[in-house]
């Protein structure tokens, strides 16, 4: 069937009015231009909202409405999937004063639960530009627009934001306080560290795993060695005996990247990388 055309003409110059009856259901439209002054949505309900979720104002599909400052926004329900072809993917956050000044904190992006009515912020990353007192106004330009990143968090039973971090100008203030000069100070330094030390902590070696169950193919030892991010590797485990190929299962070693699994002393498995806290692995590895 061919796209249906839709035209309406509303001319105040003329007295002539045309009705065009348009089908109330539409397979395909084409359009050049599409303006909606109101709002858009993508729904296979037609309601812009999931059903018993209004109040949170969770999407059925996608969401658009106009109408200006304050009100405007887009609403998505899912994945929002941005992509390229032959060009590095390019998200922007943007904004500026009315009077066309400088927003030195465009934006943020914050993660939210739904508590007593309301979405409340728990985590936030902002980017910023750097202060007048370090970046004169007279010397932001075109060329010369100098950020860093903050990094905040809201602590029990404080209702406002403090910053956990400052990332920027090859700088790191790492730390407990509040907003800028009254909390965690500017990094001045490489890394810096307020009201803390660092603490290392090595990684252990694992204990034994425990045999979840063989083949009863015959007997066989097994053991394990914990792997850290920088390829360093932990003593082994305590050996388990099993009377065949086995299941292995084992708790997860904190600061551990992978694990070899070694059977009969000689290594048939790994870097393993396995989800989760416990970790579980059959051997499908025949002897050679």
């Amino acid at each position: 069937m061919r796209n249906y055309l839709i035209t309406a003409v509303v001319s105040a110059g003329t007295a002539l009015g045309v009705v065009q009856v348009v089908p109330s259901r539409i397979a395909e439209l084409e359009v050049d231009r599409l303006i909606v002054r109101h709002e858009l949505i993508v729904s296979d309900t037609g309601r812009p909202w999931e059903k018993g979720f209004e109040e949170q104002m969770v999407a059925r599909g996608l969401y658009a409405r106009g109408g200006g400052p304050g009100r405007s926004g887009l609403w998505v329900r899912g994945r929002l999937i941005q992509s390229e072809v032959d060009d590095p993917f390019d998200a922007r956050f943007h904004s500026v004063y009315s009077d066309g000044s400088i927003h030195r904190a465009p934006g943020h992006i914050s993660w939210n639960c739904w508590i007593d009515g309301a979405w409340r912020q728990m985590a936030i990353i902002q980017g910023e530009g750097l202060e007048y007192s370090e970046v004169p106004r007279e010397s932001w330009t075109g060329g010369n627009h100098p950020g860093r990143l903050r990094f905040q968090s809201f602590r029990p039973s404080h209702p406002e934001p403090l910053t956990d971090a400052i990332i920027g100008q090859g700088k790191m203030s790492v730390g407990g306080g509040g907003y800028g000069g009254g909390g965690l100070p500017y990094p001045s330094e490489v890394l810096q560290l307020w009201g803390g030390t660092v603490e290392g902590h090595p990684v252990e070696s694992p204990k034994a795993p425990s045999v979840v169950r063989d083949d009863g193919s015959g007997r066989r030892s097994y053991s394990i060695v914990a792997i850290g991010p920088q390829g360093r590797r932990t003593t082994r485990s305590p050996s388990v005996i099993a009377e065949g190929h086995a299941t292995l299962r084992w708790e997860s070693i904190p600061g551990a990247d992978s694990y070899l699994v070694l059977r009969d002393d000689q290594a048939v498995a790994g870097p393993l990388r396995i989800e989760g806290s416990t970790k579980e692995w059959t051997d499908t590895v025949r002897d050679r």
